[in-house]
C-alpha cells in the first residue's frame, strides 16, 4: 500500500527543570527516565496527534527533578486504510507507520532536552535507548 505522511505540527508544551534540588547528592548518569504517550485520532481530518512525555528521577525516588513534553500532529493518507477506530482506541494496519511517529517524537525529546539542560545540573546526563517493542506493546494495537 502507498502511505503518504506528513508532519503538521511540532512544539514543545512543557518543560520543568528543580533548580532547587540537591544534585550533588546522586550521579546525573544514574537517573531514571520515564516515558508516558498518549495518542487522539481525529479521522475527520486524516489526523493522529502524539503527545509524549519524560520525566527525570533520581534512582531512590520518584521526584520529578525534570519532564520535558512535545506535541506532534501527522497527516496520513489513506487514513481509514491505516487506522480503524475501536471502542476508546484505534488498531494500525501499518505499526511500522506508527513507530516512525514515535520515533520523531522521542527525537524531539531528545533534541529538546540536550537544549534546555545546558548549563544545569543534568547537562550531558544521556537519554536510554527505548526499544519499539516495549512502547508498541503498550500502547499500539495492530489490526488483525
Amino acid at each position: 500500500m502507498d502511505i503518504h505522511y506528513r508532519l503538521l505540527k511540532m512544539e514543545e508544551s512543557e518543560f520543568m527543570f528543580r533548580p532547587d534540588f540537591d544534585f550533588g547528592s546522586i550521579d546525573k548518569n544514574a537517573v531514571n527516565y520515564q516515558f508516558a504517550h498518549q495518542m487522539k485520532v481525529a479521522p475527520e481530518k486524516s489526523q493522529l496527534a502524539l503527545n509524549m512525555v519524560v520525566e527525570i528521577t533520581p534512582l531512590e525516588t520518584n521526584e520529578v527533578i525534570a519532564r520535558e513534553s512535545i506535541y506532534c500532529v501527522f497527516w496520513m493518507d489513506p487514513f481509514d486504510k491505516v487506522i480503524e477506530i475501536k471502542d476508546e482506541g484505534f488498531v494500525t494496519s501499518e505499526p511500522l507507520l506508527i513507530d516512525t511517529f514515535i520515533n520523531i517524537a522521542i527525537g524531539a525529546l531528545r533534541g529538546l532536552l540536550v537544549k534546555n539542560l545546558k548549563g544545569t545540573e543534568l547537562a550531558g546526563s544521556v537519554m536510554p535507548l527505548i526499544p519499539m517493542n516495549v512502547i508498541r506493546q503498550n500502547s499500539i494495537q495492530q489490526a488483525q
